[in-house]
């Protein structure tokens, strides 16, 4: 019997080929993530108060995301003004603070997922001044009535109080009306510094202070005096 031989080919697909390429290299490959955060801005809100003249410091622009995102300030009302410095972007500074800086600022982070932006309130305030100060050095004889006079302006009418260092005011015997410190009767023991304090309420608590240096003679002081005619120069006056 004849034997009839039959030859075969394998032809491999171009496809599989490359599958099989795929599959043994497959397990070489490393996976990388890529993690992308949304921008996030915490500021504070403020109001933050500042004194006209002064260098100013907003509060800190604290920025995260990924990609890290770029930022921003911006004014409210206006452009940002010539005086600005920038600190890496987190931190914005006003040199010699004017009125019309008081605004509010906005604080922008931006990556390709988006944009946010939080806002903080800026008051530019101008301290008291005082309108009326009491004398430098006020001499008061003993049993007279002693009156100190003070009074200053300012964003809102600043308050006007006294005090006196190392002791209170006088017990029963002092009375404050809108700036004048009036002490009846007065003692040896009212002798020293008495200041008068200008308090601002449009920015919290600002103060200036005035000081008067408050000296008490004896009657017989007083009588010689008296014979010689009054007496004072200068900023000393001499209460009788």
């Amino acid at each position: 019997m004849a034997t009839k031989t039959t030859n075969f080919t394998c032809f491999a697909h171009k496809r599989m080929v490359k599958r099989e390429l795929i599959n043994k290299y497959i397990s070489d490959i490393k996976y990388i993530f890529i993690s992308t955060v949304h921008p996030h801005v915490a500021l504070h809100p403020g109001p933050h108060y500042a004194i006209k003249g002064s260098n100013i410091t907003l509060p800190t622009c604290h920025v995260t995301g990924h990609p890290p995102p770029f930022v921003t300030w911006r004014k409210s009302s206006d452009q940002l003004p010539q005086r600005v410095v920038g600190y890496n972007n987190s931190n914005l500074q006003i040199l010699n603070a004017r009125k019309d800086d008081s605004d509010t600022y906005f604080c922008s982070a931006q990556n390709f997922l988006g944009t946010v932006e939080k806002k903080t309130l800026l008051i530019v305030v101008t301290l008291p001044r005082f309108t009326v100060r009491p004398p430098a050095k006020v001499v008061a004889f003993f049993g007279s009535t002693l009156s100190l006079n003070c009074n200053a302006t300012g964003d809102l009418k600043p308050v006007i109080s006294w005090k006196r260092e190392g002791a209170p005011l006088p017990v029963g015997r002092n009375q404050q009306i809108a700036g004048l410190l009036v002490i009846k009767d007065v003692k040896i023991s009212d002798a020293g510094k008495y200041t008068c304090v200008a308090t601002s309420l449009s920015a919290g608590v600002l103060n200036v202070e005035s000081v008067t240096h408050t000296e008490v003679e004896g009657e017989l002081l007083r009588a010689c005096l008296c014979k010689s005619g009054p007496v004072g120069s200068g900023s000393q006056n001499r209460i009788a």
